[in-house]
């Protein structure tokens, strides 16, 4: 692809990923997305054959990448552990690599109000595709690691185990994105920081400090409700 076919694809694809996110799918035309991209209509079916498309662009751009080193580093982590690897260690890699793909690099907070819209009622264009090909690749190789970590562990625990570790980054990611969006409102800001204070460290400190809680937290809940069992 020549230098001027990727600028003008890249220019649609992030025009889409700021108008999806603050409108959604179904209300953003294919004229708005051209004048956003300062591109003519006839680009975005030539670069993506549609709008819906180019909404599943949207996504494969940040998620893939995401997934995809999420996955390489479980499969790592089974390899340098002889595939006897901690709890807290399986449960570190998905951790880090969320909160890192939602909170780094420009752009994060526009994906992030576009994802929270896909899971809304109502809003579940290409949900389908995006548990598919997103969700159930990291969740199986994450349930195989923590099986690896800990052995005997029933498809049902597994569920809830996950569910609860996604559930605490998805929790502290949002928090962190209100905290930004009350910047200009400084007594709600202020509030919001006597009630939970980490929020006023810069974002480094706060994604590894939230990191290493939700180890420490989810690795001693499994250990107590799912003991280690010693042949």
């Amino acid at each position: 692809m020549t230098e001027d076919r990727q600028s003008t694809k890249c220019r649609l694809l992030d025009a889409a990923e700021s108008l999806f996110a603050e409108k959604g799918f179904e209300n953003v035309s294919i004229r708005e997305l051209a004048a956003a991209a300062e591109v003519n209509v006839a680009a975005v079916n030539y670069h993506f054959q549609g709008k819906e498309n180019l909404f599943h662009e949207v996504i494969l751009r940040r998620f893939v990448i995401q997934r995809d080193k999420t996955l390489a580093a479980l499969d790592d982590l089974l390899t340098e552990t002889d595939g006897h690897p901690g709890v807290d260690q399986v449960i570190g890699i998905l951790v880090r690599q969320h909160m890192e793909g939602a909170l780094a690099g420009p752009g994060s907070a526009s994906f992030l109000s576009l994802m929270a819209r896909q899971m809304q009622p109502g809003h579940s264009h290409m949900a389908g595709t995006f548990f598919k090909e997103m969700v159930a690749p990291v969740y199986g190789s994450f349930s195989r690691a923590i099986i690896a970590a800990r052995p005997g562990l029933k498809q049902e625990q597994l569920s809830w185990i996950s569910a609860s570790i996604v559930g605490q980054i998805h929790h502290f990611i949002m928090r962190w994105q209100k905290r930004q969006d009350l910047e200009s409102d400084p007594e709600s800001l202020q509030i919001m920081l006597r009630a939970f204070p980490p929020l006023g460290f810069s974002l480094s400190e706060y994604s590894e400090q939230v990191t290493e809680h939700i180890i420490r937290f989810s690795t001693a809940a499994i250990d107590g409700m799912y003991p280690e069992v010693t042949p």
